[in-house]
């Protein structure tokens, strides 16, 4: 093989692995934006099963959002990195502000993970994607 082939498959392989690497990052970043949009959620506590709604944004890192309850909508703040993600929000519990931490892995529509209630005990919760409404003819 020549020196000249020899360089233009060097500098096509070299051209082919730095498209490969970016379209991993492209997808890593990718999966922070997909946890974007409304989830149907649930948490065990010791009173049973608890269903909750949320919304959520994404701008980078930076998780915000609501989490719609029977009584009310609460703001969220956390965070997402990859598949990870991280949040709190604040509700009342016997007049008292407790703190709600959830942390968790995404994975396609699904979110499952670990909810701490205070730092009084803790327990799992899991949510799926809310579909789509279908468009009314």
């Amino acid at each position: 093989m020549r020196q000249g082939e020899f360089m233009k498959r060097v500098i096509i392989l070299s051209v082919f692995v730095f498209g490969m690497i970016l379209v991993s990052a492209g997808s890593i970043a990718a999966q922070s934006s997909t946890v974007a949009g409304g989830w149907d959620a649930t948490m065990n506590t010791p009173g049973g099963p608890r269903p909750f709604g949320l919304t959520l944004k994404v701008d980078g890192e930076k998780l915000t959002g609501t989490v719609t309850r029977s009584n009310g909508e609460m703001p969220l703040v956390g965070t997402v990195k990859g598949n990870d993600i991280s949040f709190s929000y604040i509700i009342s519990y016997n007049d008292h502000d407790l703190e709600l931490s959830f942390t968790g892995k995404v994975s396609g529509d699904s979110i499952a993970g670990n909810v701490s209630f205070g730092g009084n005990g803790d327990s799992d919760w899991g949510a799926k994607r809310k579909s789509a409404a279908a468009p009314k003819p």
